[in-house]
């Protein structure tokens, strides 16, 4: 994963952990059950999303063959 793609999960990782945090705060659980499996879904993609290999504009990995 790239360092920003890793900066943005992080982002949105906090966020959706913070807004879990205060609905649970506020004794609404499955608001914040809700928040929090929702952020594990969206982390999880953003990670998909940044493989590498997936963006056409890097060039291709050259291999040697050990000759």
């Amino acid at each position: 994963m790239s360092s920003f793609g890793t900066g943005i999960a992080g982002l949105v990782g906090t966020v959706v952990f913070l807004m879990g945090m205060l609905s649970f705060c506020q004794r609404r659980w499955l608001v914040g059950c809700a928040w929090l499996i929702s952020g594990v879904f969206l982390i999880g993609l953003l990670t998909f999303l940044d493989k590498p290999g997936l963006h056409q504009s890097e060039p291709p990995a050259v291999r040697s063959t050990g000759g």
